[in-house]
């Protein structure tokens, strides 16, 4: 894959996305473990109406409580939900976390997987996160802590071990470097400071002390104030 184009880019999530990446590949224990951390403070969703943003094929909806009102799953492109099975309750659309098609205040939970690493303007993704969200409501977002040691060195041994066996190895690499345009550290700031005046709890894994180098994982819980 020289010189790749979006198109080239797309394409090549859409065939080996989910076949090389340790967190894409369906009951894989990276699958379970990023997705039971978000939902981990979580134990009921009752009565609410949740966004998802960046839902790729909606792979998260299967560790959400279902007792919520409403489930929006949003992407660039269409979702081909895998696990939605005709729930009314559960909406997909097409829409840019850049540019949010909803209404001020309009949920009363945001989640986001692995995406705002991939944005070209987190800080709009931000703003657009806080804006749709309720006063008093929660907002996830979880941030691989990449180029951390140990986000590193797990990326070695499961992912690109993975992409080295099905020949994709330097492909892999050469996604990895455009995707991944902006890093944890960044992030962290940017959302830290997006979010001043609210509540930020923070879970990260393997280890339940905060640590950029040591931890894979990190899911920033906010509790919006007003």
């Amino acid at each position: 894959m020289s010189n790749p184009d979006e198109t080239s880019i797309e394409e090549w999530y859409k065939v080996n996305y989910s076949r090389v990446n340790a967190t894409a590949v369906s009951n894989s224990l990276a699958n379970k473990v990023l997705h039971k951390l978000i939902e981990k403070p979580f134990k009921s969703n009752l009565g609410l109406e949740i966004l998802e943003v960046g839902a790729n094929r909606g792979e998260h909806l299967k560790f959400v409580h279902p007792d919520f009102l409403r489930y929006v799953m949003t992407d660039l492109r269409p979702i081909v939900n895998l696990i939605q099975g005709g729930i009314a309750r559960v909406e997909n659309q097409i829409a840019d976390v850049e540019s949010l098609p909803f209404a001020d205040k309009s949920f009363d939970r945001v989640i986001s997987t692995c995406l705002f690493h991939h944005l070209e303007n987190p800080i709009k993704g931000f703003e657009q996160l806080r804006r749709v969200t309720k006063d008093g409501g929660k907002v996830s977002i979880l941030i691989p802590n990449d180029p951390g040691i140990v986000y590193r060195f797990l990326r070695r041994v499961t992912t690109l071990r993975n992409a080295k066996k099905l020949s994709l190895y330097t492909e892999a690499e050469l996604i990895h470097a455009i995707e991944h345009r902006n890093h944890y550290l960044q992030l962290k700031t940017l959302l830290e400071s997006q979010f001043k005046n609210d509540k930020i709890l923070v879970s990260s894994f393997p280890f339940k002390f905060s640590s950029y180098n040591l931890n894979a994982l990190t899911v920033f819980h906010i509790h919006k104030i007003e």
